[in-house]
């Protein structure tokens, strides 16, 4: 499971009792509901405010809870996409100068496996989608309207024998879409990607 909050270039996570280390920045203490909402409400507001880029690391407390505040505390969104895989290359397009991977807003009545597969059929025009397994969420915060959104992100590793020309939505500021083979990934694309979609594609690249 992804624990990990990120805004812009920085994050704050919450670990497991099994993966905590002692290494890391800072670490948080919480004890009841109002010292956890009390406390999160001020690491929130310097988390986006204030300048600085190191990590926080929170300890002692679920990210379900504080993931049941923060969706309170945030205009909360959630989207679906896809990590897509034919052959042995993998579907990214382009938006907004990085590399991404395709994945949009849920619509009214929508499961998220069925938005999943509409978001990649209409941002990238591939058909035969066959969803293998979801991957684990990926969660950020972004500037929306006059304050911030919240976004979980629901991702599915799919698979397709789709051979047609790939045709990037344009409506949706993609200017490329194409597969690429893990070699270019590793190498070019994770270097000019988003943190949350990194995360996404190494977990995907695991499953063979």
């Amino acid at each position: 499971m992804n624990r990990k909050l990120y805004y812009n270039n920085k994050f704050i996570e919450f670990p497991s009792d099994f993966d905590f280390q002692s290494s890391h920045n800072q670490s948080f203490k919480f004890h009841d509901t109002l010292e956890l909402e009390k406390h999160l409400k001020l690491i929130l507001d310097d988390f986006i405010y204030e300048d600085d880029k190191k990590p926080i690391i929170i300890n002692n407390i679920s990210f379900e809870k504080a993931f049941a505040f923060m969706q309170k505390y945030f205009h909360y969104i959630e989207a679906a996409g896809g990590f897509i895989k034919k052959d042995n290359k993998y579907l990214f397009i382009r938006r907004h100068n990085k590399w991404d991977l395709p994945k949009g807003k849920l619509e009214k009545g929508e499961t998220i496996e069925q938005a999943a597969v509409r978001e990649c059929e209409e941002e990238c025009q591939v058909k035969n989608l066959k969803i293998v397994k979801q991957l684990s969420s990926t969660f950020h915060i972004y500037k929306y309207k006059k304050g911030y959104a919240l976004k979980q992100a629901y991702w599915f590793y799919m698979q397709t024998d789709y051979v047609q020309k790939l045709i990037p939505q344009s409506e949706e500021d993609i200017t490329e879409v194409d597969w690429f083979d893990l070699d270019t990934i590793e190498k070019k694309l994770l270097k000019d990607s988003y943190y949350t979609i990194i995360d996404v594609a190494k977990e995907g690249l695991k499953i063979q």
